[in-house]
């Protein structure tokens, strides 16, 4: 069989090998390699998932070209090096011509919003990010930071949002209200009304009610900063905020409506000499509780 341009077919050999440390090092420690730089991020994600048995079958394989050089699996190979495993089942791929290097890993990248459409639930463009933010900030870090060791891939997130109905609530809750639009960020929105219906729920529908209608009781209400806020931040075009920022203005709000406190103009200064520590969310002292803003 030959291919159209006449040339023959390549000889493609496709099968399951028990690789050791040894073979590791030898097929990374080839001369001339020709790999993409490597991502300690990269590896140590597919490590995890290793090493607490994650790890899926997804019909890729380790690519040599006929001379038994190393194609395609560096992040792979290292991966498993640093699960200090003796051994491991990969599948190997021989034959491939050196050629079709250039174009592996060069198609459309399936995302975590692919995954949960292709899942039927709804909403993946928001939902993921809204995932990926709880995920961060249950890890203890920044949301919206992107913290590579605790960023969720494909797999992750589709268990994330599947466990945890309060995500998919919120973001059916922040789509269904063409309010929300006007203050951004739609993932960063249904984010933190997961966060505060999770800690106050009573309280968190007053208050992102009051967001959507403009329902202020004076002045200083955390809820009319807030809104004056978000909606200055959508308004420069020039400038958008990010998820990271648009959450720490609403956490701030939050905790002072809690608190039953008035607040002067909302910011969140994240550099420089002036440098807030990221605001998380709290719930309401029982002597704050309701407590009415003059």
């Amino acid at each position: 069989m030959v291919m159209k341009n006449g040339q023959p077919l390549p000889k493609i050999t496709t099968h399951f090998v028990t690789v050791t440390r040894d073979m590791a090092w030898d097929w990374l420690g080839q001369e001339d390699l020709k790999n993409r730089k490597v991502y300690q991020a990269t590896i140590s994600r597919y490590a995890r998932k290793m090493m607490t048995g994650q790890w899926e079958w997804t019909g890729e394989a380790l690519k040599f070209d006929p001379q038994g050089k190393l194609l395609d699996g560096q992040h792979r190979l290292w991966a498993f090096l640093d699960t200090k495993a003796e051994s491991a089942q990969f599948l190997v791929m021989h034959g491939v011509p050196s050629d079709g290097q250039k174009l592996m890993d060069t198609g459309r990248n399936r995302t975590p919003a692919n995954t949960l459409e292709m899942e039927s639930i709804p909403h993946g463009t928001i939902m993921a990010p809204t995932a990926r933010l709880l995920i961060e900030y249950e890890a203890g870090h920044i949301p919206g930071s992107n913290q590579w060791r605790v960023r969720p891939d494909n797999r992750e997130t589709l268990d994330c949002v599947n466990s945890r109905p309060e995500i998919q609530e919120s973001v059916e809750h922040v789509v269904s209200h063409p309010a929300y639009k006007q203050f951004g960020r739609p993932s960063a929105l249904a984010f933190t009304r997961c966060i505060t219906m999770g800690i106050e729920p009573i309280e968190s529908e007053e208050f992102w009610r009051r967001l959507r209608e403009a329902d202020y009781t004076g002045v200083g209400d955390p809820v009319q900063r807030l809104r004056e806020r978000l909606l200055i931040t959508r308004a420069q075009a020039h400038s958008r905020a990010s998820e990271t920022v648009i959450i720490a203005y609403i956490f701030k709000a939050w905790n002072a409506h809690v608190r039953g406190k008035k607040m002067g103009i909302l910011n969140w200064t994240s550099k420089g000499d002036k440098q807030e520590k990221f605001p998380r969310a709290i719930a309401a002292a029982r002597q704050y509780k309701r407590r009415e803003i003059a």
